[in-house]
């Protein structure tokens, strides 16, 4: 991860979602579906297998086309209102084998970054915690640390290192002032939106960039609001 865009080694992106998958549905198996997914408001552990099913399913299709207001996350789980969780799994288990290609394409980093998040809200939520260390942890983080490094440099933004489980990376152009030392759990938190700004105040920060450097982990637009996750 010593480089954002680099060309080490491919990592097998339909293994990971795969692991991961198998990991989900071993969590919600038993769980109650009406569990509420505080790391996603208003929705539940149903709701969440709904989405994981329905999500990959419009990738498949190729269906973002939204209606002005709508989200795709809510338009995944509205269309499901009704499902059963075993339902849900049926649908995701029969698109899944036909997402080998996808999971092959650039496009699988996408999808192992959302199911290994989402595998971690599930956690939260049933207090189950796990994986943090799995390898889809750090795959997960490949896409959005290019985009961040894209955004910096497209502004003139301030240049980041950060060190993630001991390996230095650089995000945008020029000579770092500001380093962040992380472990990949908690960067894949911070930058999907599951950290409070307090939460993300708190970490490993060093350097003068201060408040914008902390800004450019926001992929999402904006940190967590209310009362932080429960560990």
């Amino acid at each position: 991860m010593s480089d954002v865009n680099g060309d080490g080694a491919a990592t097998d992106g339909a293994e990971l979602y795969d692991a991961s998958r198998a990991r989900i549905i071993e969590l919600v198996r038993d769980a109650d579906p009406a569990t509420p997914v505080q790391a996603c408001p208003g929705w539940t552990v149903g709701a969440m297998v709904a989405h994981l099913a329905g999500g990959l399913g419009d990738f498949l299709a190729r269906r973002f086309d939204l209606a002005e207001g709508d989200n795709f996350g809510d338009r995944t789980v509205r269309e499901r209102r009704d499902q059963s969780v075993a339902d849900s799994l049926a649908e995701w288990e029969k698109h899944r084998a036909m997402a080998e290609e996808m999971l092959a394409s650039p496009v699988g980093e996408v999808l192992v970054a959302e199911v290994i998040s989402h595998e971690q809200d599930l956690r939260t939520a049933l207090d189950r915690p796990g994986a943090r260390e799995d390898p889809a942890v750090r795959a997960g983080l490949r896409r959005p640390l290019q985009e961040i490094d894209k955004r910096l440099r497209e502004s003139d933004g301030p240049a980041i290192r950060v060190v993630v489980d001991g390996e230095p990376l650089i995000l945008g152009a020029g000579e770092p002032t500001t380093t962040l030392t992380v472990s990949a759990y908690e960067l894949l938190r911070t930058i999907g939106g599951r950290r409070t700004r307090e939460q993300v105040r708190s970490l490993a920060w060093a350097g003068d960039e201060g408040e914008a450097a902390m800004d450019a982990l926001a992929v999402f637009g904006s940190f967590r609001q209310g009362t932080p996750l429960p560990e």
